[in-house]
């Protein structure tokens, strides 16, 4: 909290390419709201938005540091669904979701509009209730999606 303190009013708000990046990092991370928005309170903050740019550049660091031990553990995000039920959209799955989903939306919170995406065209409140067959759909109507935003633009 000290270097927070000792921050404030000595620099401009974050950049909007420093909250992209952190709300990158959120996802990458998987932190949930409210694991989120502890650590943006040790900055005396309830939004990245209203970071200075050094808090922001110090709060990414942070962010960064995690990712790096996170991928050192070699743990990948859904890996703890591994052991579901068989009918149950594996890990792989899911992630490749996000992926195709981070590819074709411009929202800043991609994980909260593919969720309600799924819930209003297919009608499964949370990707961790999506079974196999379910999640293959999705990919490939997500796909075709994509193919043709990349149609468009040629």
């Amino acid at each position: 909290m000290l270097v927070a303190e000792n921050l404030k009013g000595k620099d401009t708000m974050s950049t909007p390419y420093q909250i992209k990046k952190i709300h990158t990092l959120k996802n990458i991370l998987g932190l949930d709201d409210d694991t989120y928005h502890q650590m943006l309170l040790s900055f005396d903050v309830c939004s990245s938005k209203n970071l200075t740019q050094a808090e922001a550049e110090i709060f990414i660091e942070i962010l960064v540091n995690d990712a790096k031990n996170l991928k050192r553990n070699n743990y990948k995000k859904y890996d703890d669904f591994a052991g579901r039920d068989d009918n149950m959209a594996t890990p792989s799955q899911l992630r490749k979701l996000e992926v195709v989903w981070s590819d074709i939306s411009s929202a800043e919170d991609k994980s909260a509009t593919l969720r309600q995406f799924i819930k209003r065209q297919f009608h499964v409140d949370d990707l961790r209730f999506l079974t196999k067959s379910r999640a293959s759909q999705i990919i490939a109507v997500l796909e075709k999606i994509k193919l043709q935003m990349c149609l468009k633009v040629i």
